[in-house]
């Protein structure tokens, strides 16, 4: 015969107070993990946006550097440095051409592909539109009058 009795007020106290208790630190665990994770990806997007205006940065010296170099090699500039340091054009009784054996001659020259323009063409209309908003409300209208 099963004896039955009743829990002492304290014990059920206790385990209700442990269960509680447990739920409470569960939450806290998980809200921790959830501050971690966001930081993390706080701190990454931080570095990203860093890392762009660093990028961004670095493309405008590279351009300022292509224009620069552009600059000092214009031709009108190399001939005024070339005449400082005493080089005039050649006649051209003045050429001489040698033939060196074994020397290969290709006489196919095929021209470099000039740069990319790396705008955007987001905003720029599609070639396939050929006339414009006037033209052809224009032409609606004189469909219509016909």
């Amino acid at each position: 015969m099963p004896q039955a009795f009743r829990q002492a007020p304290w014990r059920l106290q206790i385990r209700a107070t442990s269960r509680t208790a447990l739920w409470i630190v569960g939450l806290f665990v998980l809200g921790g993990l959830y501050l971690a994770v966001n930081a993390k990806v706080a701190r990454a997007g931080r570095e990203l946006l860093v890392l762009g205006r660093r990028q961004e940065t670095l493309a405008r010296a590279n351009a300022e550097l292509n224009a620069t170099y552009a600059e000092l090699t214009s031709p009108e500039l190399m001939m005024e440095r070339a005449v400082y340091l005493g080089f005039r054009p050649v006649r051209p009784e003045e050429v001489e051409y040698l033939a060196v054996e074994g020397a290969i001659t290709e006489t196919t020259f095929v021209a470099p592909r000039p740069p990319r323009s790396e705008t955007n063409r987001f905003g720029m209309l599609s070639p396939s539109y050929t006339e414009t908003l006037g033209e052809r409300l224009v032409g609606f209208l004189k469909g219509l009058a016909e």
